[in-house]
């Protein structure tokens, strides 16, 4: 379908994957865009539209992408995915976009052995066996679009996440299922493939299923700094993060689904991976045998 920039598999801290995204974002008004990457360490991400009361606990690297949704704790564990293209009339809808990469990345787990993958659309997220092992977030752009997401490499430190994060409670029925237990039961690619090289795998397998069009390049110290000065160092910037200042305009962004571009910022959000699903589905992620 698109012709492609690809950037490689990198380790970033928390404010340079931001910034990366933005820049991609940007560049794919011309071209479209993919990479792979995780981070150096420990971090929380908030949504574009999400209040900061979601942290309990500083000390780890806080920054806001450039998508809809609420927080998510990442780390050396994940394997992230991005994909940005030119609003050239490929896609007529952001719903359009997400079937199609969600559908690449699902191709990509079952290419590495991954089973009983499905693709859920109304919860932006990849499934195995009826839980999340992957999720995205979009945003649509006047002259281009980007979809990005993260899939579980190795587990969690729970109660890391705890302390630094809120983790809702949902009432169903009789009874309180908890985020903590759900993301307890995530399904976790090192659990399935005994693989040390299971990120480049998957890289090579998402690749393969995407496309053959593409052109490598490679993100150095000079990519990096044009990527900051590009948006004004913004993702370094304490009214961006704490704040979202300044926001986008609709001269430059028709949506965040899901979002006002100018809006309040919101309070008492739940987890991102398990904010679009609906109760009967969360009550089966977050039921444990004990």
């Amino acid at each position: 379908m698109f012709d492609y920039d690809y950037w490689g598999f990198g380790s970033f801290d928390a404010k340079t994957n931001m910034a990366l995204e933005e820049f991609l974002l940007k560049q794919a008004i011309k071209k479209a865009q993919f990479r792979f990457w995780d981070f150096t360490k420990d971090s929380v991400i908030l949504g574009y539209a999400q209040d900061t009361d979601a942290i309990k606990k500083r000390g780890m690297d806080v920054v806001r992408r450039i998508t809809g949704g609420s927080h998510v704790h990442v780390g050396e564990n994940v394997f992230c995915y991005t994909f940005a293209v030119p609003r050239d009339g490929s896609f007529k809808h952001f719903e359009d976009m997400r079937n199609y990469f969600a559908t690449i990345v699902a191709k990509g787990l079952e290419g590495i052995g991954v089973e009983n993958v499905e693709v859920d659309n109304k919860a932006s997220a990849i499934l195995v066996d009826k839980k999340i092992i992957a999720a995205h977030s979009m945003i649509w752009g006047v002259d281009s679009a980007l979809i990005h997401g993260l899939i579980h490499i190795d587990p969690y430190n729970l109660e890391k996440i705890r302390e630094r994060v809120f983790l809702a409670d949902r009432k169903i029925g009789r009874n309180v299922y908890s985020e903590y237990n759900a993301l307890k039961n995530l399904p976790i690619i090192s659990h399935m493939i005994d693989n040390k090289d299971v990120k480049k795998l998957l890289a090579d397998s998402i690749l393969k299923n995407l496309t053959k069009h593409y052109e490598k390049n490679y993100i150095d110290a000079d990519l990096i700094k044009k990527a900051f000065d590009i948006v004004n160092n913004k993702h370094k910037k304490e009214e961006w993060i704490e704040n979202r200042k300044p926001p986008f305009t609709e001269e430059e962004i028709d949506t965040v689904p899901g979002e006002e571009l100018a809006g309040n910022l919101k309070k008492d959000l739940g987890y991102c991976l398990f904010l679009q699903v609906k109760n009967k589905d969360f009550k089966n992620m977050a039921t444990t045998d004990e």
